[in-house]
């Protein structure tokens, strides 16, 4: 998922800047359905009741549901359940996205970049709570199932991690949840669909979110510097997956659905 934020818009999409906008990505997204999101405030330690405030949303989506952009008043959202590959599929749908909200209502800048990957890893007849993970993902994920931190008379019932890093550049950084789930970390009967979900049970969760901000000032939103910075918080998160998952994994695992993805297409 990329999400672009950026200042509220001083402009509302009228007809024209509609129009450029749908006609940009229809080829891809071709469904147009705005929408209304309804938003709850509340003040805490008032007597004050809820106020609700309403908001306007452009959503362009695939045919089949499984990519959409979303266009807010302060931020652009691209996600899609058939990722093949960065520089196959994803970056020039970003690319796509960018140019079109430039030519039709360009923002005043970029306040947040960020570039989301949620991987769900289920092994066949693996995967549970108590460790059965290893060999095929990076033991350094699996301290907290290791049996030297469980007490004798207890078991592991749930574990999560959670990182942070910074890099060289203070504007980046990257933050990952991991550790064993059960059921979906992504709701298959959301708005983005998954052609063929798998069934609910126990996966280990790799969600890698790379993303850029800088406190100081508020660049130009210029596509290609979005582009360019995209390349990079993408190859924070392909390093740190590169890393996590084993050759065990990739041979027995992806490779195997691979074979079958190209089986259900012929």
């Amino acid at each position: 998922m990329l999400e672009v934020r950026y200042p509220k818009l001083a402009r509302e999409f009228n007809e024209d800047k509609l129009h450029i906008l749908q006609e940009t990505v229809r080829d891809r997204l071709p469904v147009f359905e705005p929408l209304i999101e309804q938003r709850l405030q509340i003040v805490p330690y008032t007597p004050k009741p809820l106020s609700a405030q309403s908001r306007s949303l452009l959503r362009f989506s695939s045919r089949d549901h499984t990519t959409s952009l979303l266009v807010r008043s302060d931020a652009l959202v691209l996600e899609t359940t058939a990722y093949a590959g960065w520089n196959q599929s994803f970056r020039p749908l970003v690319a796509e996205a960018i140019n079109a909200l430039l030519q039709a209502n360009r923002p005043d800048g970029v306040k947040r970049i960020g570039l989301r990957y949620i991987d769900e890893i289920r092994i066949p007849g693996v995967g549970d709570k108590s460790g059965t993970w290893k060999g095929y993902i990076n033991a350094s994920l699996l301290t907290a199932a290791s049996t030297e931190l469980i007490p004798s008379d207890m078991r592991l019932q749930q574990w999560q991690g959670i990182v942070q890093y910074s890099t060289v550049d203070p504007t980046i950084t990257l933050a990952v949840r991991y550790g064993p789930q059960d059921g979906y970390a992504v709701n298959p009967e959301g708005a983005t669909r998954r052609r063929n979900p798998p069934s609910p049970g126990y996966f280990f969760l790799l969600d890698s979110d790379s993303s850029w901000c800088d406190e100081d000032e508020i660049p130009e939103y210029d596509a290609k510097w979005i582009l360019e910075c995209c390349d990079r918080l993408h190859s924070q998160v392909s390093e740190f997956f590169t890393t996590a998952v084993t050759d065990k994994l990739r041979n027995e695992v992806f490779n195997l659905a691979e074979e079958t993805e190209k089986e259900d297409k012929t």
